[in-house]
């Protein structure tokens, strides 16, 4: 399966209005989920934090991020079958008894410029695009799709966002497979003591 085909609930067929109401809700970890990191929004947010060299990219990674457990549905094109495979990959740690982001200030988000794309595609991950369900679970929590206002996005829209983050998504696996899923071969400047973190 080197593409896939992401079908849209019809609650998106005709695109809908977003607007972030700054609620910070979604920027608190508790039991909404992780805050996936990959390579691009990891370098984005050292550059922008003026962090270079193995060393300070080591620091970075002890105080923001975390080590968790990842999986992927991958079917070669030759291939009667696809398979799930497990693996590890990285998320943003979250900070305080309300578990926030570490970069939530005053319900504001001091990176915004600089987030990462999980952030930025927000409410169009494809599991909510694709899951009418979903979707109307997470409208419950979110001030932004219960009013519906503010900036529209057309069906295209929706779908570009999600297959970005299926793509993503792709070629994170398929570098980690390419690794045998030693993570430490992708992020080099990962500190080893970490793996142990997402057992």
């Amino acid at each position: 399966m080197t593409s896939i085909e992401i079908k849209i609930s019809k609650i998106l067929e005709n695109g809908i209005s977003f607007s972030c109401q700054m609620c910070g809700d979604c920027c608190r970890g508790f039991d909404e989920g992780e805050v996936y990191l990959y390579n691009d929004d990891i370098f984005r947010l050292a550059d922008y934090l003026n962090l270079s060299g193995m060393e300070e990219l080591r620091d970075f990674a002890k105080k923001y991020v975390k080590v968790i457990n990842d999986s992927f549905f991958w079917k070669n094109p030759e291939a009667q079958q696809g398979k799930t495979y497990r693996f590890k990959t990285l998320g943003f740690r979250f900070t305080g008894e309300d578990e926030h982001c570490h970069f939530l200030k005053d319900n504001m988000c001091s990176v915004h410029e600089h987030r990462p794309f999980q952030c930025q595609s927000f409410p169009f991950w494809k599991m909510m695009v694709s899951n009418r369900k979903i979707f109307e679970n997470y409208t419950k929590k979110c001030q932004g799709l219960q009013k519906l206002e503010g900036k529209y996005y057309s069906r295209e829209e929706i779908l570009d966002w999600a297959k970005r983050e299926y793509e993503i998504e792709k070629n994170y696996f398929l570098e980690m497979k390419k690794h045998k899923f030693n993570i430490l071969k992708v992020y080099p400047f990962l500190p080893k003591e970490m793996l142990q973190e997402g057992e």
